[in-house]
């Protein structure tokens, strides 16, 4: 959307996970993340096998990394939990990362809000809906403090 110079420049739209009390999917695969460059990822590009939701996955990282690309389930949605566990440095605790997720179709289109999610040992999900049951998807975690400072820890994604 185009604004006129000297606007102020659009809001972005975020919202906080919600605190969960499930964990991880029983019996289902836990995938590898990809490392994400901080851009989109180009269109026609060659990647790892698109996946089934649901699945689990560990990350650890300083500033951005991707999933796996992922079908959502067959009624539009798709639900990313995480539960931040450590980091390199004790300033950690109790901050945030974000989770953006992204229609991978084409030329990447951003789905819904970013999405806080606390980093503080427990489990936090947010489900977005709207995404497209024949198109990859993919999320991406985003940290924007403490540049040299690793975050660790788990999560999954389901079609709930």
């Amino acid at each position: 959307m185009a604004t006129d110079a000297g606007a102020a420049p659009e809001k972005e739209w975020t919202v906080s996970a919600r605190l969960l009390t499930s964990g991880p999917v029983p019996g289902a695969p836990t995938l590898p993340m990809v490392v994400d460059t901080g851009q989109d990822r180009p269109a026609g590009g060659v990647f790892l096998p698109t996946d089934k939701i649901p699945f689990n996955y560990n990350f650890t990282f300083q500033s951005s990394l991707a999933s796996r690309s992922f079908w959502p389930s067959s009624d539009s949605k798709a639900c990313v939990s995480l539960r931040g566990t450590g980091g390199s440095d004790p300033t950690y605790f109790g901050k945030e990362v974000r989770i953006e997720m992204w229609d991978a179709y084409g030329t990447d289109t951003k789905i819904g809000p970013t999405v806080r999610y606390s980093l503080n040992g427990n489990a936090y999900g947010y489900c977005w809906s709207g995404t497209y049951p024949y198109h990859e998807h993919y999320f991406r975690l985003l940290k924007d403090w403490g540049p040299g400072i690793t975050v660790w820890g788990s999560g999954w994604v389901s079609p709930t």
